[in-house]
């Protein structure tokens, strides 16, 4: 078991997750996850489109095209795997479809924080995920644009670590969670 102050997954507040749809091993980018210390949050814009009819003096305007944000994750790592740096690999050499759903959760971490520290109860990545996500986004039909495989490197440590990544998307869900009576 892991000390709480050496666990990874717990400075993480954001976990993402990649999922080709296919069914394929983790360990080939089928389904993988990652822990990232900052994520920018998608963000669609849409123009004003102009339209002028006739002999009409002003013109009208009705929504133009959505446009969506590139998203960056940054400063994260995942458990011994290059799964996403394979992903942009896929990408950049045209190796069948690189297409995925991308999940974001956003985890409040005061409750693990705030643990006793006599508290029996081992902290795993078990207990980590059985916690409900403040909020998700799902990124759909994404694939990464930009890779910067690697922070500093650390010889002490067993995990493979994602200085950044952009990602591409079409289209996005925001699902917050529901609040639970005490």
């Amino acid at each position: 078991m892991r000390p709480l102050t050496d666990d990874f997954l717990h400075s993480m507040r954001f976990h993402v997750r990649v999922d080709d749809g296919s069914g394929a091993d983790p360990l080939q980018y089928g389904t993988v996850q990652a822990g990232f210390s900052n994520v920018t949050t998608p963000e669609v814009t849409v123009e004003a489109a102009e339209y002028k009819e006739g002999l009409d003096v002003y013109t009208q305007k009705y929504p133009g095209n959505p446009s969506m944000s590139d998203i960056t994750l940054s400063r994260g790592v995942t458990f011994s795997d290059t799964s996403f740096y394979d992903w942009i690999r896929t990408v950049v050499e045209g190796r069948g479809g690189y297409r995925a759903t991308v999940t974001i959760e956003h985890f409040h971490r005061i409750g693990f924080l705030n643990r006793n520290e006599g508290d029996p109860t081992p902290f795993s990545r078990l207990n980590l995920e059985s916690n409900s996500p403040a909020a998700k986004y799902v990124l759909y039909n994404a694939f990464p644009i930009r890779d910067k495989v690697a922070a500093d490197l650390d010889a002490t440590s067993s995990e493979v670590s994602i200085q950044e990544m952009d990602v591409a998307y079409e289209y996005f869900d925001l699902i917050l969670a529901t609040p639970t009576a005490p």
